[in-house]
């Protein structure tokens, strides 16, 4: 299959345009969604693609320079991308493009510039169904309950049966030998509001691909606010996660630490820095989520700087640095592998102080504690050993 793209996105959004102007001729599409205009995400989306050959982009007349340097410099290289001038309404805009497209092209996809998140997957599908009729739009089952009224008074006259009724979105793809002779048998083809009513009106075959995602067209002010929630979402979604294990020996003539608190008792951690060794793991999990080595690679003990140093303070160091990778913490779990002292009077103040380290809900910081039964060096009393699960958050 080989396609020819085209994105209208000729018109101007009235409706949308009674703000400040971004771009030339005050057009909608040339706002910034996510740091960069909404035309851009739009774009995106069909990068990538094998079976397009071009996107045929419609732009208003006089904002070809524009739209060369804030849109087309510096894209990645992929479908070639032609500009072409809009007409005066939506179907004159796809007419002139159409014209421009392609003859190698056997189909057409035809897309709203201000619909920026076209479902990837259901694109695919599109492309992958459109030999099985003359042209498949994707289309979304109408939810709401619409009422038949009167015309002028406002009076119900019944309800419409809704089992069969579907909106009609973009993308649509269509056959281009079919679209073009829909346009030339239809005499008001340029007041055609998609391209499935241009092949309606020729009798083609045209089909629904059903979906539920996310697709919106950024008309008002309030679908542009409601794209930039989408986009942070989408944005917040990647995770990862780190897990990071520590031992030290229980000494006597040192000080306990555990968790960024001092506990009362006869031993203490050996180590070169305090000997936290919740804090270390919590450290090498953090570190092993962002992929940024581990404690010793940070603070080597070898160096005299680190002597006795609290570990709170490499912590913070090691959180600061894997926020600047674009990373923040969302949960930690840990547990405490000790025979004594009971840890059970101390639990709660240790996940709040956790917490106070790394900026979090103390609920988002689990503190859990075991004995060994008797078993290995912490059952004997002679070591305390720390395991840690950090999971992190892509920030926005």
């Amino acid at each position: 299959m080989s396609v020819s793209v085209i994105i209208a996105a000729g018109g101007s959004g009235q409706r949308f345009l009674s703000g400040p102007k971004q771009g030339p001729s005050r057009s909608k599409l040339f706002f910034s969604l996510g740091g960069k205009p909404i035309l851009a995400h739009t774009l995106d989306a069909f990068q990538g693609i094998r079976e397009i050959r071009e996107i045929l982009l419609v732009i208003p007349p006089g904002t070809e320079p524009w739209v060369r340097t804030h849109l087309l410099k510096g894209r990645p290289s992929g479908s070639p991308i032609r500009l072409v001038r809009g007409g005066k309404t939506r179907a004159e805009s796809v007419w002139n493009a159409l014209r421009k497209s392609s003859p190698r092209s056997d189909w057409i996809l035809v897309h709203d510039g201000a619909r920026p998140f076209p479902p990837k997957k259901r694109v695919q599908e599109l492309l992958r169904k459109g030999s099985q009729s003359d042209g498949i739009i994707l289309g979304r089952p109408v939810v709401p309950t619409l009422k038949r009224v009167a015309p002028g008074n406002g009076r119900v006259l019944g309800t419409v049966d809704r089992e069969d009724l579907f909106e009609a979105e973009t993308p649509q793809l269509v056959r281009r030998s079919i679209l073009l002779k829909a346009y030339k048998n239809n005499s008001k083809a340029f007041l055609a509001t998609d391209e499935a009513s241009l092949l309606e009106s020729i009798g083609a075959r045209v089909k629904i691909l059903p979906h539920s995602e996310w697709n919106v067209k950024i008309t008002t002010k309030e679908d542009l606010s409601f794209a930039e929630a989408f986009l942070a979402q989408k944005e917040a979604l990647p995770v990862t996660a780190g897990f990071g294990r520590d031992t030290h020996r229980l000494v006597s003539g040192r000080p306990f630490y555990l968790g960024g608190l001092k506990i009362p008792f006869e031993k203490g951690t050996l180590g070169h820095s305090d000997g936290d060794a919740l804090l270390h793991a919590i450290a090498d999990a953090l570190l092993g989520a962002a992929g940024l080595g581990d404690i010793g690679d940070w603070f080597p003990p070898s160096n005299p700087r680190y002597k006795n140093l609290r570990s709170e303070k490499f912590l913070k160091q090691i959180l600061k640095g894997v926020r600047e990778q674009g990373w923040k913490p969302a949960r930690i779990d840990t547990v405490i592998l000790l025979e004594k002292p009971k840890l059970g009077p101390y639990k709660e103040r240790i996940q709040k102080e956790v917490a106070r380290i790394l900026d979090l809900a103390a609920e988002l910081v689990s503190i859990k504690a075991k004995t060994q039964e008797g078993l290995g060096p912490e059952g004997e009393g002679r070591a305390v050993t720390c395991e840690a699960l950090a999971l992190l958050r892509r920030t926005a």
